[in-house]
């Protein structure tokens, strides 16, 4: 594409024809308030805070949906825009709690963050809060309505990111809010739970449950790992306190996935603080006394050793090292005894493709046969 030059705020910018005004300001390190707009999504204009004065123009300016042209002039901040954008702040909290304090989302919302930058305290119009309904009617996803400045970027997600259309805006004018078809419970709705409306949420209208009450956003400290749930490797940032995962989430840019994460990346981690989860390797102590790993005879009794509260004092824990010796070995025995048809390889979508495609060839060539099968069934 055909390059065009612009200048924004006195500073001379290059970027492709067709891009807009926001996006080639935040490209080149120049913010502009917004609270409506995302990247990933196509641009409504709808909170006004992206306006800006182009030379030549007789009226302000959506940042957001404003096309570049070659040799366009654009003021992002002065005056009149900080007037502008504290009377829409004003607008926005005269219909939003102002309790920060005990909100989740303190320290990671766009509208505090504004309030702060305008120095917006508190409102000077009447305070009234269209809408008052706190939903928690599935396990995922919190929905409380006070909180929600009818940005749209949840219901855009939906339907251009996901697909799914599971929301929409209900009523008209200062009674409009967010909602399902008819109101219905989300687990009701098409909603597949992704969490991609938590995601791009800028207030606490929409927070994943396991947050709630968990801690503030500046005590968690972020880990940035690929999601184990299945071999696309998403990345995912995880959300941690005190050696907890609080909750899950994607970031701006992740290469695989970008800024979205399906219901199991999201909320599928919850097994990692469990006590009963697996983190070495383990051998039942019968074999673990034939190999001569202990000097305690063991024989294994007629009830399964996989149940109970004492299961795991069935087992003896071994490195990494000595499990993969042990398995090859019994593989080679087996094999020796009976021929390759009698082992069969079992492998998994947690996997990768490169992976998976190692293991099939393990069990054909080293092995032997092609007993070798993939449970794609998570």
């Amino acid at each position: 594409m055909s390059k065009i030059t612009l200048t924004i705020d006195g500073k001379s910018i290059q970027t492709e024809a067709g891009t807009s005004v926001m996006t080639a300001a935040l490209a080149n390190g120049i913010d502009i308030p917004h609270l409506c707009y995302h990247a990933d999504l196509l641009p409504s204009g709808g909170c006004r805070l992206c306006m800006v004065q182009v030379e030549k123009h007789s009226k302000l300016e959506a940042s957001c949906g404003l096309i570049c042209q070659d040799g366009m002039a654009v003021e992002t901040d002065n005056e009149t825009l900080t007037n502008l954008r504290r009377d829409i702040i004003d607008l926005f909290v005269s219909d939003h709690p102002l309790n920060c304090v005990v909100c989740d989302k303190n320290g990671a919302c766009d509208l505090q963050k504004y309030a702060y930058q305008y120095n917006i305290h508190e409102t000077h119009y009447d305070f009234e809060l269209s809408k008052t309904d706190y939903c928690a009617d599935n396990p995922f996803i919190v929905w409380d309505h006070q909180y929600c400045i009818q940005c749209a970027q949840c219901v855009r997600v939906c339907d251009e990111i996901v697909g799914a259309n599971a929301i929409d805006h209900a009523g008209r004018g200062f009674n409009s809010y967010v909602a399902t078809p008819f109101d219905i419970p989300m687990a009701e709705s098409d909603c597949v739970f992704c969490g991609s409306c938590v995601q791009v949420c800028p207030t606490a209208a929409l927070l994943p449950r396991q947050k709630i009450g968990q801690g503030r956003e500046w005590e968690m400290e972020r880990i940035r790992t690929i999601c184990g749930y299945c071999g696309v490797g998403c990345s995912v940032e995880y959300a941690c306190k005190d050696g907890q995962i609080i909750y899950a989430q994607s970031y701006d840019n992740a290469p695989v996935n970008g800024s979205y994460l399906c219901v199991k990346g999201r909320f599928g981690w919850d097994f990692v603080n469990k006590p009963d989860r697996l983190t070495q390797p383990l051998i039942r102590k019968d074999l673990a006394y034939q190999l001569g790993l202990t000097d305690e005879p063991w024989q294994l009794p007629d009830k399964s050793v996989l149940q109970g509260k004492a299961k795991f004092d069935h087992y003896l824990p071994v490195s990494w090292g000595q499990a993969t010796d042990i398995v090859a070995d019994k593989i080679a025995d087996t094999v020796q005894q009976y021929g390759p048809d009698a082992f069969g390889g079992l492998t998994s979508a947690r996997c990768t493709n490169e992976e998976n495609y190692i293991f099939q060839k393990f069990v054909r060539v080293a092995v032997g046969t092609n007993s070798v099968d993939h449970c794609a069934r998570l």
